[in-house]
């Protein structure tokens, strides 16, 4: 560790025990485009930094740590070589320490000027000067937005607060404590729990975790260990950070944990904070989070950790994890003993839950179109602190393996009262609950209403994925007599220069594959359907695309549904294929064979999307429908007038299919023509889906 000498303004170098660290203050702060910096210390002499403007706050901090006594104080800036990526992992670390080992910490608000005002005790004859009790306007700071800064107020024993002119004007645990907590929604439990038994802790140094004056453990980490997981996330749900991994390192000491850094990993650094908090807390209040779909890029499938911290925003009010003020150690023990096991492999979070039945009914009140699910209820070991009886749920979908399931509904926690074995629960798609379904207003979109029946309830271990399936995962199903095996699909979208816009995919059956100098592997085979109408007719797929054109500024979407197959010519016996394209929703209507055939509102990246997995069995089980017999002479009733599903045998120019002025713009014509391919060589066969723009 090394720290600045506040009054030669040299680094200092401590490198062996921590109980030979001298007694130092800390700086909390936030950075400014220009900061003196390790390299400023130790290359320019002290003329040349004073003509650094950045070095008024480092001469500032020094001047108020030397005259409350201190010798030392620690400021990032220029206490760490940032140059060295074992020295910054280091420092990272060990930061939560370091700042609870500081005799003192100073909270400099660059951004704030204090209005003191005087108050005058008639007791005991004082006069001074502080923040009116109703003054928040340093609320509005940078440094309560920083993600570093959380640690920084919560880890050292005594904090004081300076504005931009080194005025002190409060301290965190005094005249400030009611007003921080409001501001960061931090419990007051966190500040005002003792951390040893001194009689004035604030100023008692700390070395190796104990306090240097009593000889007693320092409780912080233990007071924090007291809080549920999602608690302490919501505390840094609104902060944020230059880089994105940083946004989990920042965290590390508000769990006591450890985790290597790895700048570059992105959003994943979250991810392996997570796993690293759930195999040291077992605490599943990690999995109460919520993320409504308009939150969530489109191409992003969520597992059952959260992607960032912003996601435990609302906390659910659970029972913590000890009684405070009371440390019970039996009871802690007790906690400990009877806490649900869980485990994390490579793909999924392994935990020991209520499973409940539940169906989920969804409303679309723009299309009209009700669709129901059946899922399962995963009802957490956790209590809610009003209700020690009612717990809180998050809705499961059972994938193909026996006990392993995927998490859905993201933005909806719900509270099941086991006094109440049925009930009927409605939500909204932003994940809002109301009593009754009459509550919701009429101008809603879409209405989530989920029954349940806890009778059918049984306790189970199951894997939730930590990661969901990609949108062109499927299961093979195995080929029925008569059916033709086939190669990987590929989609190619040739654009006009004139009309560029983004391609989706809703839904695929074949999944899709896309050429690419980067592409890892190809997606699962699949198999022909033979249609019944017709025995030399074979159907190969079904797809849901959607483009989004940018016209006029204003953006437009296009949805359409492709469908293709093979037929033999009834004259040479050769393979011919046909393909359709069609209005999306005009062919969800016209092509309805089946409760489970999927609606807009189900598609990937849509308000209630369903799994990858289970979009591309419910098109397959569509496919299969409409390859009965019933289903021969069936037609799509457009705007433009009915168009034959499935190909006149006596025609040979069916592989290629249009759809003409998809925006209905007629200063602005967009045709969209698909068509099929089939490509072989050297026992190799492929099969290309190309839509021209």
């Amino acid at each position: 560790m090394r720290l600045l000498n506040t009054e030669t303004l040299q680094l200092e170098s401590f490198l062996g025990a921590e109980i030979d660290i001298p007694n130092y203050a800390i700086l909390s702060h936030t950075w400014e485009k220009a900061e003196i910096s390790f390299q400023d210390i130790q290359t320019k002499n002290f003329s040349q930094l004073r003509r650094d403007p950045a070095i008024a706050k480092v001469e500032q901090s020094c001047r108020q740590a030397y005259r409350d006594g201190f010798d030392y104080i620690w400021i990032d800036t220029c206490c760490i070589d940032k140059s060295s990526s074992a020295e910054l992992s280091e420092a990272i670390n060990s930061m939560f320490k370091w700042y609870q080992q500081s005799s003192r910490c100073y909270v400099f608000l660059s951004d704030f000027q204090a209005q003191l005002i005087t108050t005058d005790s008639s007791v005991f004859g004082v006069v001074e000067e502080a923040l009116d009790p109703d003054d928040t306007s340093f609320f509005n700071c940078r440094w309560f937005d920083r993600g570093w800064t959380l640690q920084e107020l919560i880890a050292p024993r005594g904090v004081d607060f300076f504005d931009k002119n080194w005025v002190r004007f409060g301290t965190r645990d005094g005249s400030l404590l009611d007003r921080l907590c409001t501001r960061t929604r931090i419990w007051p439990h966190v500040f005002d729990e003792p951390r040893c038994p001194c009689l004035q802790p604030t100023s008692s140094t700390v070395r190796d975790g104990l306090c240097m004056a009593c000889g007693f453990l320092d409780t912080l980490p233990q007071t924090l260990d007291t809080f549920a997981v999602s608690i302490k996330m919501s505390w840094a749900a609104n902060r944020i950070t230059t880089r994105k991994e940083d946004a989990a390192y920042c965290l590390l000491g508000l769990f006591n944990i450890n985790i290597p850094m790895l700048y570059g990993e992105g959003d994943k650094a979250f991810l392996r904070l997570q796993d690293a908090i759930v195999r040291q807390s077992k605490d599943q209040s990690i999995l109460l989070w919520r993320a409504v779909p308009s939150s969530i890029p489109r191409e992003r499938a969520l597992g059952c950790l959260a992607p960032a911290a912003e996601h435990f925003r609302d906390p659910v009010p659970i029972i913590g994890r000890r009684v405070f003020s009371n440390l019970d150690r039996q009871y802690e023990a007790d906690f400990f003993g009877n806490m649900a096991p869980m485990e994390m492999s490579d793909t999924a979070l392994k935990v020991n839950i209520w499973l409940c039945p539940c169906t989920v009914h969804t409303w679309d009140s723009q299309t009209a179109e009700y669709t129901a699910q059946s899922l399962r209820l995963g009802i957490l070991d956790l209590a809610r602190d009003s209700d020690y009886l009612v717990r809180p749920a998050i809705l499961l979908e059972r994938m193909g393996a026996f006990d392993l399931c995927r998490r859905v509904y993201n933005q909806i926690i719900i509270d099941i009262d086991p006094r109440r074995s049925s009930a009927s629960l409605h939500f909204t798609v932003d994940g809002t609950f109301y009593e009754t379904a009459d509550d919701i207003d009429p101008k809603e979109l879409i209405v989530i209403t989920i029954k349940l029946s806890l009778d059918k309830a049984s306790k189970e271990d199951v894997g939730i994925l930590l990661q969901q399936s990609p949108i062109n995962a499927v299961k093979r199903l195995e080929s029925s007599p008569g059916d033709i095996a086939t190669g990987p699909l590929y989609v190619i979208i040739n654009q006009d220069k004139r009309f560029p816009c983004q391609t989706d995919c809703g839904g695929s059956y074949p999944p899709f594959n896309r050429y690419s100098a980067r592409a890892t592997q190809i997606s699962a085979p699949w198999v022909w359907k033979r249609c019944e109408h017709r025995e030399n007719r074979h159907f190969g797929g079904l797809h849901f695309l959607n483009f989004a054109f940018n016209v006029n500024t204003e953006p437009t979407r296009v949805y359409v549904a492709i469908a293709w197959g093979t037929y033999k010519d009834v004259f040479s016996s050769e393979d011919l294929f046909w393909c359709r394209i069609f209005d999306m929703r005009c062919f969800m209507k016209s092509a309805w064979t089946s409760p489970e055939d999927l609606r807009p509102s189900q598609l990937y990246g849509e308000a209630v999307a369903l799994a990858p997995m289970e979009i591309q069995r419910r098109l397959e089980n569509q496919r299969h429908r409409l390859s009965k017999s019933e289903y021969k002479e069936l037609a799509i009733e457009q705007p433009g007038g009915a168009k034959r599903l499935f190909p006149n045998v006596l025609r040979r120019d069916w592989e290629a299919d249009h759809l003409l002025n998809v925006l209905r713009d007629n200063s602005h014509v967009v045709n969209l023509v698909a068509r099929i391919s089939r490509t072989q060589g050297l026992g190799r066969t492929l099969f290309e889906l190309t839509v021209d723009v």
